[in-house]
């Protein structure tokens, strides 16, 4: 069914923007694995810490009916965040995740560790859509947009450097989104 994407992962999904309630849909911006100023392991206490910050922030949009999470599924904040909504879906169980890949063949190059993640992701999502077969220039920018344009809360992790999620924050903020950030510390 997808290309190369486990089974029940299936290729894009033309969803128009009329499809759903904008209203109650939340997207994800943040920072790579590597820009992450702490490992992904289980015993790190800074770990742990961010992810109670995190959980603590998708938990509050839970509560204000936030039910359609959108992720871009890349390494670091896009995984971790993804994987913060599943672990809520049997407090909430409405809950809708949605990943929202830029190319089919993102995950190709990273390490084993983060395919292993992604690909568990990809298989518990509610939908996945690839808006593209290959990497083009602008890519990541188009999931941005894309993810945005159908949201009205951004959750981010940004650190106020110039890349992807400083340019979603400021073009989030410019549609009239509101933008809840998860620090680091």
């Amino acid at each position: 069914m997808g290309r190369g994407y486990p089974a029940g992962i299936r290729d894009q999904k033309a969803v128009g923007v009329s499809e759903m309630q904008i209203e109650d849909a939340v997207c994800f911006s943040g920072s790579r694995a590597e820009k992450l100023p702490f490992s992904v392991s289980d015993g790190n206490e800074e770990y742990q810490s961010f992810l109670e910050r995190l959980s603590g922030a998708v938990r509050e949009a839970a509560e204000e009916d936030y039910r359609i999470f959108y992720t871009g599924g890349c390494t670091g904040f896009d995984i971790l965040a993804g994987e913060t909504v599943l672990g809520m879906k049997d407090e909430f169980p409405d809950l809708r995740l949605i990943a929202v890949l830029p190319f089919e063949e993102q995950a190709n190059a990273w390490s084993e560790f983060w395919r292993e993640k992604y690909f568990n992701l990809l298989e518990r999502c509610d939908d996945v859509i690839t808006l593209q077969p290959k990497y083009t220039p602008g890519c990541y920018q188009r999931r941005n947009r894309y993810m945005v344009d159908r949201s009205s809360l951004v959750i981010c992790c940004y650190h106020g450097k110039t890349g992807g999620t400083q340019s979603t924050v400021h073009y989030a903020e410019k549609m009239g989104l509101t933008v809840k950030r998860v620090e680091f510390l």
